[in-house]
């Protein structure tokens, strides 16, 4: 029988990585009308014809793109440390000998059975296999999934 191959149960939501930021962030810059206005305004300033200074125009330009990709920086900052907290949660996985053991989420793979206790989150998308409530009734909250 061939196994199969399927994704790992890691989150990412950061948009960036080490190689992509630069070139993603710039695209995102001067995607926005203002930006490019500017930026073309600022290309126009270099030639000699150009009523402006160039410098009048460069430097407030990439103070603000700079300023803005900073932002983003730091936000996707803080999504990448949200994904290792996530990732490094752990939840009961069955060992295959009777007894579960802890592991951590991003670990999780399709197959595991996980043992998932009153008021704690499920570490991956689960089928239910058993309640330990009356008439094996589940109640799942859904409001990170729905807002």
């Amino acid at each position: 029988t061939k196994l199969l191959r399927y994704r790992s149960n890691y989150v990412s939501t950061t948009r960036y990585n080490m190689l992509t930021f630069l070139p993603k962030c710039l695209y995102e810059q001067f995607h926005r009308v203002a930006n490019f206005y500017f930026l073309v305004a600022a290309i126009l300033s270099v030639f000699p014809l150009s009523p402006f200074n160039k410098w009048s125009m460069i430097a407030p330009l990439v103070f603000v793109v700079g300023l803005s990709m900073g932002k983003e920086a730091l936000e996707d900052w803080r999504r990448f440390m949200q994904d290792v907290e996530v990732n490094s949660r752990k939840a009961s996985v069955h060992r295959g000998s009777g007894d579960f053991g802890r592991r951590v989420w991003k670990k999780i793979r399709v197959g595991d059975i996980v043992r998932v206790d009153k008021d704690q989150f499920f570490p991956a998308d689960l089928l239910l296999l058993s309640s330990s409530y009356e008439d094996g009734i589940c109640y799942v909250e859904t409001m990170n999934l729905d807002g």
